[in-house]
């Protein structure tokens, strides 16, 4: 099992694992944002709102070497033991699952070139027929059960196991063929096939590696548009272009791409300003600012599922009473967050799952979230809730500086709680120590809320409120509503999207009702971009898709 951190956890219908950033596209509604199609000169007005920029032109010319940021250095580059961005950004580029999401969250087949479901419980992919992992082997239906079992081990110390919770047997029914068995109908086993759950690794390689595989000498062997050649310890890691890619179309724009290792923040932005960075995500709010106004290059802002949420970790304490949750929701000014934490580059919201989840049903799924931002939410409102449930103990909230957003919204929900009439007090924590909240339940002891940013992989909202089942791991404050849980164990099964979407709205207006989760924004995707480069996905699909494919030479603001 895997564990998110204080900045971002990947959503699945599994227990997460630890990120750090807000991304994934939305192919639902646009964001409030003005949209443009390139951004104009670097993603909008240095003023107010950033704009979305739903595209960037493709590229032109074929790009030599590229420098990238990381925030960190990945601890691995095993395709099952990824938990944070950095691999992730890393790996996506190397390693490729058998279907794959387009820039508007729709899936698509990738190493399957077609896949059915004969039976509620059965799903059969075709693969394709002559594709190359970089150490030179075909892929074989034996590859990819061989990936799909490594997967599924959690003696393995496998992140995305969860995703095959459900699976009863995997077999390859013929040269080409897998067949899966589930226990019961899941509709998340497919859609997580176009995640990291799917990746396809050489099972003759892998065997040879055995627990080497993912250190610095010795690198997965997959199938994607680059071949990882060089880890320098503290130094870089390098992916440079494969040659024998089997999509012949979409060779990879870049012959090599360096990425650096800089953990602070200001220093990545001052590498960005100087042109010695050519190219990051997870670019610090911070620096939006200067680098909206920087002559080296872009700053772009895509769409994203992302939720900052509140995390309610007990209730036994200071918010064990809903009428507290309630109020204190209420009360928070998630406008006045948006403007000081994250520059403005952020929408307000309301409901667990962002409007970034919405893959299906999306009228239904918006009528429902507007309804629910429309709920009274008047400071007296909330003083007259606090009132009600009469004197409560302290509320502790937990932080971490490593992000600067987190002091910020911190300090807003203990300016809302003093107006309201609650007492809230910070508990500022080293980055280590605030990580081991999201594993170990002494560490949260005295500790009455958490802050992390989840985000889904897959567009349905099912992937978020299956966390907050009674038997989740990640529902810490051990909060339990029968009715929810059937909902949602009841969407998990039913193949009908606009029925599961009408059991998924039910189980949200509870969830809203009843807050332990207490959504406060939707974050959009910041991408840099230094001048001549162009061709990644602004949508926010760089932990699941090969976003370096792309990435060329051009003007990725269209000339404008």
């Amino acid at each position: 099992m895997t564990h998110p951190s204080p900045l971002l956890a990947r959503a699945r219908s599994r227990v997460p694992a630890r990120l750090v950033a807000a991304s994934a596209i939305a192919g639902a509604l646009a964001l409030s944002a003005c949209s443009s199609a390139t951004g104009g000169t670097g993603g909008g007005s240095t003023a107010g709102v950033p704009e979305i920029t739903s595209s960037l032109p493709a590229a032109g010319g074929q790009a030599k070497e590229v420098t990238w940021a990381l925030y960190n250095e990945p601890t691995s580059l095993d395709p099952i033991k990824i938990s944070d961005f950095p691999p992730q950004q890393v790996i996506t580029n190397v390693c490729e699952s058998m279907l794959t999401l387009t820039p508007d969250m729709t899936i698509v087949p990738n190493l399957a070139e077609s896949y059915e479901n004969p039976e509620p419980t059965k799903w059969v992919f075709h693969l394709r027929s002559g594709v190359k992992f970089h150490g030179g082997g075909t892929m074989t239906a034996e590859d990819v059960v061989y990936s799909m079992k490594r997967s599924a081990n959690y003696d393995l110390g496998s992140m995305v196991a969860g995703a095959y919770d459900q699976v009863k047997s995997m077999e390859a029914t013929g040269p080409l063929e897998v067949t899966v068995t589930l226990k019961q109908p899941d509709v998340t086993f497919v859609q997580e096939m176009a995640t990291s759950s799917g990746r396809v690794v050489s099972k003759a390689t892998t065997e040879k590696q055995g627990e080497t595989l993912g250190t610095p000498n010795a690198h997965a062997d997959c199938t994607g548009p680059f071949k990882l050649t060089e880890w320098k310890p503290g130094e870089r890691i390098t992916i440079e272009k494969f040659d024998g890619y089997w999509d012949t179309e979409h060779l990879a724009r870049t012959d090599k791409v360096n990425f650096t290792f800089v953990r602070d923040a200001a220093s990545r932005v001052n590498g960005m300003l100087s042109g010695e960075i050519q190219g990051a995500w997870n670019v610090p709010p911070s620096g939006f600012a200067k680098l909206r106004q920087s002559t080296k290059g872009n700053l772009f802002f895509g769409e994203t599922s992302g939720a900052f949420i509140a995390w309610v970790s007990s209730l036994e304490g200071g918010l064990k009473d809903q009428r507290v949750r309630q109020a204190l929701s209420m009360a928070i000014d998630r406008e006045g967050i948006i403007k000081a934490a994250m520059g403005g580059a952020a929408d307000p919201l309301y409901t667990v799952a962002s409007s970034g989840t919405w893959g299906y049903a999306k009228e239904k799924f918006a009528a429902a979230s507007k309804e629910i931002a429309a709920m009274p939410r008047s400071v007296e409102e909330a003083k007259k809730l606090v009132a009600e449930a009469g004197p409560q103990p302290k509320i502790t909230l937990a932080v971490t500086n490593a992000q600067p957003e987190m002091p910020i919204v911190a300090a807003e929900i203990q300016r809302a709680g003093k107006e309201i009439g609650l007492d809230v007090d910070i508990k500022t924590m080293p980055e280590d120590i605030y990580n081991s909240l999201y594993s170990d339940a002494k560490a949260r002891e005295g500790i009455d809320m958490i802050f992390t940013t989840w985000q889904t992989y897959y567009p349905d909202p099912i992937s978020l409120y299956v966390f907050l089942q009674s038997d989740n791991f990640y529902n810490y404050a051990g909060w339990k509503n029968d009715e929810f849980d059937q909902l949602v164990s009841t969407a998990r099964q039913t193949a009908d999207q606009d029925e599961r979407a009408d059991l998924l709205i039910k189980a949200q207006k509870i969830a809203a009702e009843d807050p332990t989760w207490i959504p406060i924004f939707q974050p959009y995707n910041p991408v840099y971009l230094a001048k001549g480069l162009t061709g990644v996905p602004t949508a926010a699909i760089q932990h699941n898709v090969p976003w370096a494919q792309g990435l060329g030479e051009g003007d990725a603001t269209g000339g404008k």
